[in-house]
């Protein structure tokens, strides 16, 4: 069972980054081997309607891997982000009885 949090990304394209988006497949497998290089696996990616436009599921060793990751993407202009950490719900549930 898993204890430690994946780490969700929620992402805008901004303007530099949507005149781009004929290169997306290529950009996504870039972002995919400079996060596997951290040591982080891409559990999966969702493009979204409404107020963001990209999801991405990661599974990284630990915040500073993720927080190098955002630094190198943020670098790039393309996309701006926010990033959640998460447990599983039945992680939180064993959590809560034992509060």
């Amino acid at each position: 069972e898993r204890t430690m949090p994946l780490f969700i990304r929620l992402l805008r394209f901004t303007p530099e980054g949507a005149k781009g988006l004929k290169q997306f497949g290529t950009r996504r497998a870039e972002f995919a081997k400079t996060a596997s290089k951290l040591g982080i696996k891409v559990v999966g990616e969702y493009v979204t309607t409404g107020r963001y436009d990209l999801i991405t599921i990661l599974d990284a060793p630990n915040l500073d891997a993720v927080l190098k990751l955002s630094a190198k993407v943020a670098s790039q202009g393309r996309t701006t982000s926010e990033t959640l950490s998460a447990v599983t719900a039945k992680q939180f549930e064993k959590l809560a009885k034992s509060a």
